[in-house]
């Protein structure tokens, strides 16, 4: 019996240490020569994309997990296939697990998916890895003047100070652009968006998070499905739709069209409105600022409260009407506002 035990016990310690965190790092790298942009697609992992110190494209893929064996952890290292080539102007990076794929029902009654408590599925597939993969990031770096695109079907992806266009497509995280001077086009289907100190056109979207957006150069249209907007201190024109939240617009120097299903609308803008700026909400109030020397047409109508407004406008003293039309400072560009579930408040910055 003491056998037993002692021989039980030396196969738990066994058992605790193959379980222990295991990491590795898989690295190639291109030199670019005529390229100037890049196109990365993977079925698995976080990008993360940033501007490097040489002539070259070179990525680091970082595994770690907790496998029930190191032999296991190398089966899962030789399945990865990673590809970095480059064919005129254009350098591409594959990377893919090529034999670690089981169908979707296979892996439920035989992998287990309720032991994985992050499966990775894809195209009605799922990576049998995953019930100790933890994680997998790429770590790109590329010129710093580089057009590049990202997509992946498994994590977030975050660009960082590259100059020139970058389009990123994730279905399973968040997306983060920070000092990127040019166009950002940006989407996922599971995650927020955070835009920070970009110049350019951004165009991003997202079916189940938040999006912020601050310090930007360049027009704005930024969508959500299931999440609030937050927009704060941008120059260009901007549009904000959200099907389930609310949008905060500060410091707008351009038009604006804001509108919401589901949420309340605030707004400031810090210049003349040159174009017409829309303000709709099915579902909440409007509270917008404008400086006090503003020349707009104003339309304004709410179907669930008031309309309140410290301009000086000529319909007498009553400034509490569920419709308001008139011109402030002799009229303008139209600003339009309505709601169906709430007040609406226009008043003079300071």
């Amino acid at each position: 019996m003491t056998r037993f035990l002692i021989a039980v016990t030396a196969l738990a310690c066994a058992a605790s240490v193959y379980a222990s965190e295991t990491e590795q790092v898989v690295q190639k790298s291109v030199p670019v020569s005529a390229a100037d942009h890049m196109v990365m697609t993977t079925e698995i992992g976080s990008i993360d994309l940033h501007p490097g110190t040489s002539k070259n494209v070179e990525v680091e893929v970082h595994f770690s997990g907790n496998p029930p064996s190191r032999r296991e952890f190398d089966r899962m290292l030789r399945d990865f296939s990673l590809k970095v080539t480059q064919q005129g102007s254009e350098v591409t990076v594959n990377a893919t697990f090529v034999h670690g794929w089981e169908p979707l029902i296979s892996f439920m009654l035989f992998d287990g998916l309720f032991y994985s408590p992050h499966p990775i599925c894809h195209n009605w597939r799922c990576l049998v890895y995953s019930s100790w993969l933890d994680q997998v990031v790429f770590r790109i770096a590329v010129p710093q003047q580089f057009k590049t695109r990202v997509d992946t079907y498994g994590g977030d992806i975050s660009v960082s100070r590259l100059k020139g266009e970058v389009t990123a497509h994730t279905s399973g995280g968040s997306l983060k652009f920070d000092g990127v001077e040019g166009p950002v086009n940006g989407s996922t289907s599971g995650g927020g968006i955070a835009l920070t100190g970009t110049r350019g056109r951004t165009v991003v979207h997202t079916s189940g998070g938040a999006i912020r957006i601050t310090d930007t150069t360049g027009d704005v249209d930024a969508s959500t499905s299931g999440g609030s907007i937050t927009i704060d201190n941008v120059s260009g024109r901007v549009k904000a739709h959200t099907s389930g939240g609310w949008i905060e617009a500060r410091q707008i120097a351009g038009a604006i069209d804001a509108s919401t299903s589901g949420g309340s609308v605030t707004a400031s803008l810090v210049s003349q409105p040159r174009q017409e700026c829309r303000f709709y909400t099915a579902g909440g109030s409007i509270d917008v600022s404008l400086i006090k020397d503003a020349k707009v047409n104003l339309d304004a109508s709410t179907s669930g409260g008031s309309v309140s407004t410290d301009f000086p406008i000529s319909f007498g003293d009553d400034h509490h009407r569920s419709e308001v039309r008139a011109p402030l400072n002799g009229g303008g560009p139209l600003l339009y506002m309505h709601t169906a579930g709430g007040g609406i408040n226009l008043h003079r910055a300071g």
